[in-house]
């Protein structure tokens, strides 16, 4: 454990021996420096555990931890502990890094501030305020899912001592504190950017009459939800005690939403970051989240490269002039006007385009998309060698046979290997496939799951692959389609979309048969550089985080219901569930609905068998331009034998009627 993790730091004395440190600091009390080494033990070693249990697959020692670094004002014993903890972070194995106003990403960090308590019990700040960058700058370089230790010392002044009166803080009261710049304007913490409902205070001393230390740890969150969506869906609302089969105190439909949201997210640890790379424990868990809710997030999976982001807009401008060509094009030869429902002829199902509701469109095709299909193939076949897939060219080719759509997934045994070239595709995202393999292709552990303790496994008896896929009954993955990039634009005006699945359910005796068809959605808009209100109103807290609040839209997911049982319980018509609590089931259908908000490069990948809905573009209808209209590119991936003919099939072309005339 101790090789693997490098948690226990060197064996060299001279780094541990805290008695010489001790003597060699005159500017401090021993008491100080007591409670420094015991607050610096506190957060290496919750740290340590935290990292551990979120990701085993990313050693201690590929951890990053930032420290807010001294001012040439701040007091001696606060920097004093600023080396006390470096210290013991560097013999846990961990790169620390003293920030200054550095635009390094961490996986942790820890600020820290001085606070006078006066007769009132009324805190006032003494830390420099040269110092409030620095905490600026940990708290928005802190990656989606970090932890930050955040330390107050609280001093009482000695001619108020007597008349204050004694406390001990709670964690959201010290938080509370916590301005983010000295005039005390702007909170540092808000609940849409961090996790304060399971903040914790990770060490306290109370005992020293003249002052106070408490140390929590709260954690950034994965993603954020998209609260201007929905406004029925308030914070007063509670989810039953029996829907959570749980006696502690009740959830409020949005603590649950972020709860539910936080555990379908895959946040990335900074060295996959850095490294373009998802570790197995990250795949493995995105699997679990779509088995289990039927949809994972994966922030910023497009996002690690300037290659990736430069795809994803070339697409997103494609699909825009394409749409803007077809627009005009039903306008001009049909009297179709998509932009403006009810002026003309009813828009119908098209080759390139079909008709979702008024404002919304799914636009598969067009010229300049079928220009970038060709100018990216060479990237897609290299990506595919890379991994080490072969493909197919089939009949029902989606894309006229510019590229293969089924191809071989990986054997189990064989080690999925990254490089430059398999990262240079959008459409065969080497992660991706990988999660949709595992997916649609589950397999029991080990033998010990069933009676009888060294049988076969049971992939062994599938004799019949020899006639389909010519591999036998080996447990290898079934050859997987992969459809061509498309996209759904949202215009402003478009209205929150019904809920529906994409695909029905192959068998209605099981509860959920693994997946055989999957979705991926890769937004293509920068949400931070939209307003979220008609008033202006910035979408960024003080320190630059995304808070989620947007009027562009997105997807909304209905958790769970993937499962027919789910599905079943939120549709029946008696309107009670099938639990028996006295909850209208429109409530728990509107309770489970979660609406991520992302940002350029974010991913979602869902089981298509989910209820979800497109929600409302409620954007200002002056501003219709492109930066509005929200694209979201998708890419579909099934089981070989599935093919999906919706909405394409033997459909007019739009713009054969232009090239006609």
């Amino acid at each position: 454990m101790s090789d693997e993790w490098d948690v226990f730091g060197s064996d060299d004395e001279e780094s541990t021996n805290e008695e010489d440190h001790y003597l060699s600091t005159s500017d401090c009390t021993r008491a100080s420096l007591l409670t420094f080494e015991k607050i610096s033990d506190a957060i290496a070693t919750i740290s340590t555990q935290k990292f551990i249990k979120k990701n085993r697959s990313v050693p201690i020692r590929q951890r990053y931890f930032g420290v807010a670094g001294s001012d040439a004002d701040e007091e001696v014993e606060m920097m004093t502990f600023k080396d006390t903890l470096r210290r013991k972070m560097e013999q846990r194995g961990m790169n620390v890094i003293m920030v200054n106003d550095s635009q390094t990403l961490f996986d942790g960090a820890s600020i820290q501030r001085s606070f006078h308590l006066d007769h009132n019990n009324t805190l006032k700040c003494k830390t420099a305020s040269d110092l409030f960058l620095q905490e600026k700058s940990l708290r928005k370089n802190l990656a989606n899912g970090g932890i930050l230790f955040v330390t107050t010392r609280i001093i009482h002044d000695e001619g108020e001592l007597e008349s204050s009166t004694s406390r001990e803080w709670k964690a959201t009261d010290i938080l509370a504190q916590w301005k983010a710049d000295a005039k005390g304007e702007h909170l540092a913490f808000t609940k849409a950017v961090w996790d304060l409902e399971n903040a914790e205070i990770s060490y306290s001393d109370i005992s020293s009459g003249s002052h106070s230390s408490y140390t929590i740890c709260i954690t950034k969150r994965s993603c954020t939800i998209n609260t201007q969506s929905c406004k029925w869906k308030t914070n007063q609302k509670k989810v039953p005690k029996s829907f959570n089969n749980d006696d502690c105190t009740e959830e409020t439909w949005i603590d649950y939403e972020r709860r539910i949201l936080e555990s379908a997210t895959i946040s990335q640890s900074i060295h996959e970051q850095k490294n373009k790379h998802l570790a197995t424990e990250s795949i493995d868990n995105a699997v679990k989240s779509l088995q289990t809710h039927g949809f994972v997030v994966l922030p910023g999976l497009f996002r690690h490269s300037t290659e990736q982001i430069g795809m994803i807009e070339e697409w997103t401008k494609a699909v825009l002039d394409d749409f803007d060509a077809a627009t005009q094009i039903l306008k001009d030869e049909q009297n179709v006007d998509v932009l403006n429902p009810g002026s003309g002829s009813d828009p119908l199902s098209y080759r390139e385009m079909a008709m979702r509701e008024d404002f919304r469109v799914d636009l598969r095709d067009g010229p300049r998309m079928k220009e970038i299909r060709l100018a990216m193939e060479e990237k897609d076949k290299k990506a595919l060698q890379s991994l080490g897939f072969t493909a197919t060219v089939t009949a029902t080719d989606d894309g006229e046979g510019t590229m293969p759509t089924i191809i071989d997934t990986l054997n189990d045994e064989r080690e999925l290997e990254i490089n430059k070239d398999g990262l240079s595709s959008l459409r065969y995202n080497p992660f991706v496939l990988e999660i949709t393999r595992k997916l649609q292709n589950p397999q029991a552990l080990d033998n010990s799951s069933r009676e009888g303790v060294g049988r076969q496994p049971l992939y062994k008896g599938n004799f019949g692959r020899w006639n389909f896929s010519g591999s036998g009954p080996n447990g290898s993955p079934q050859p997987l389609r992969v459809g061509q990039i498309g996209s759904v634009i949202s215009l402003p005006g478009a209205a929150d979309q019904c809920v529906h699945a994409d695909t029905p359910h192959i068998c209605e005796l099981y509860d959920c048969l693994p997946c055989h068809y999957t979705n991926l959605f890769i937004f293509g808009e920068d949400q931070s550089e939209n307003e979220n209100t008609s008033n202006g109103t910035s979408n960024l807290d003080y320190d630059g985080n995304f808070t989620g609040g947007n009027l562009i839209g997105g997807t909304a997911f209905v958790a769970g219901s993937h499962r027919l049982s789910v599905t079943a319980e939120l549709t029946d018509d008696k309107g009670i569930s099938a639990s028996g609590a006295a909850e209208n089931t429109q409530n728990e259908m509107h309770m489970r609905i979660i609406r991520p908000s992302l940002q350029l490069g974010d991913a979602i990948i869902f089981d298509t068998r989910i209820l979800h809905f497109g929600l409302a573009n409620r954007n200002r209808m002056e501003n219709r331009g492109a930066g509005l209209r929200r694209p979201m590119l998708y890419v579909n991936m099934t089981h070989a034998w599935f093919f999906d003919p919706k909405n394409w099939d033997n459909k007019q072309s739009i713009f054969d009627m232009h090239t006609e005339k």
